[in-house]
């Protein structure tokens, strides 16, 4: 299919596009502009939900059965469908499904990593102030966090330390850089960024600054919730690019165009996913329990979605991120840019409204 009626077909299918409210003025049809808060389902991806995937709906955790493997294999083809579109590769990363966007992807990292002690306990026994400053991780965040990528850092035992803008309104280097030497002997270091203001929409070089957390040995985590349904989204890897790769991204499918009812998806770097005890341990995550001892699975993957998951959710997602690649990162930006410019140009115009963030930086 052409490029321009694919196009066509997604703005035919968005559902509810007709839809007329109620209002003080009689009935008005609905403009729908909340798209970085979550995106609007496609009739034809829903169809597809409901004559393909659901009449051999499963349990993921029975294979044994016809339903059970083929519904395991919808899922398995959705996460490897999103790993590919998110530059990934089997080998050096994973792809965990998270529940609730972007911050449970942040979430389960966060408890992955083992740095957020539980606040009762914490408050009961004062267990961080045993932890020597020298000792405690520390996470670089932007100017322009969401609070997913703010709250759950603050509640770690890190510091949490922000880098201030530029005159551009990106992520000031020098001003990083500086940060990066003054904690150079943390024993953790780890920058999480937006890709993208969900405010301003103003992109954040993500390969200046991931090299340059790199160059310091510092670990590169990207909150990517408002830019991943606009914007390539590029883990690469160390062997072929150098200090210019990601260690996780975060994201929230819901947002991308057909994504409501998405599960959150972290993308990270399998050599990250060293904690003995998964996250959520319990069903799905063991290869052998008795009363006495247990094993946890190997598969990285896995052992991190305990419990039945979000399994018609994992595969609409894996959907929706098959439609983006097909439409293209290019041709995404390349309207969008227009529609930004046109934006901005009539808001210019206009003395009295103030545009948040410099009108000219890349959005």
């Amino acid at each position: 299919m052409a490029t321009e009626d694919l196009i066509e077909l997604i703005r035919s299918s968005v559902v509810g596009a007709d839809t007329a409210i109620d209002g003080p003025f009689g009935p008005r049809r609905v403009t729908y502009a909340d798209y970085t808060a979550s995106g609007k389902p496609l009739s034809f991806i829903e169809s597809y939900i409901r004559d393909v995937v659901l009449p051999f709906y499963a349990n993921t955790h029975t294979e044994t059965s016809g339903t059970g493997l083929q519904t395991t294999r919808f899922r398995e083809e959705a996460r490897s469908i999103i790993k590919r579109c998110l530059g990934g590769n089997d080998d050096e990363h994973a792809v965990i499904f998270c529940g609730s966007g972007s911050t449970g992807a942040i979430d389960k990292l966060t408890t992955i990593l083992g740095i957020r002690i539980p606040a009762e306990l914490d408050e009961r026994h004062h267990l961080t102030d045993h932890i020597p400053s020298k000792d405690r991780p520390v996470v670089f965040v932007g100017p322009y966090e969401h609070h997913s990528n703010e709250l759950p850092w603050l509640e770690s035992i890190a510091d949490v330390v922000e880098i201030r803008e530029d005159d551009d309104g990106h992520v000031d280097l020098g001003h990083l850089e500086t940060m990066l030497v003054e904690y150079r002997d943390r024993p953790l270091r780890i920058g999480s960024f937006s890709a993208a203001s969900n405010v301003t929409g103003i992109i954040t070089d993500a390969s200046a600054v991931s090299s340059l957390l790199h160059r310091h040995g510092a670990l590169s985590f990207w909150d990517f919730a408002a830019a991943a349904p606009y914007v390539a989204v590029e883990l690469r890897s160390p062997n072929t690019h150098g200090d210019d790769y990601k260690d996780a991204v975060f994201v929230s499918p819901h947002k991308f165009i057909g994504g409501p009812q998405t599960p959150g998806v972290l993308a990270v770097r399998r050599d990250l996913l060293h904690n003995r005890v998964p996250s959520v341990p319990g069903g799905g995550t063991v290869s052998y329990v008795t009363s006495f001892e247990h094993h946890y699975l190997r598969d990285q993957e896995h052992r991190e979605e305990g419990g039945t998951p979000a399994i018609i959710e994992s595969i609409r997602a894996g959907l929706v991120f098959q439609l983006k690649e097909t439409v293209g990162p290019d041709e995404i930006r390349r309207r969008e840019s227009a529609f930004i410019r046109r934006a901005i140009d009539s808001w210019r115009s206009d003395p009295n409204i103030r545009i948040l963030g410099n009108p000219d930086a890349d959005r």
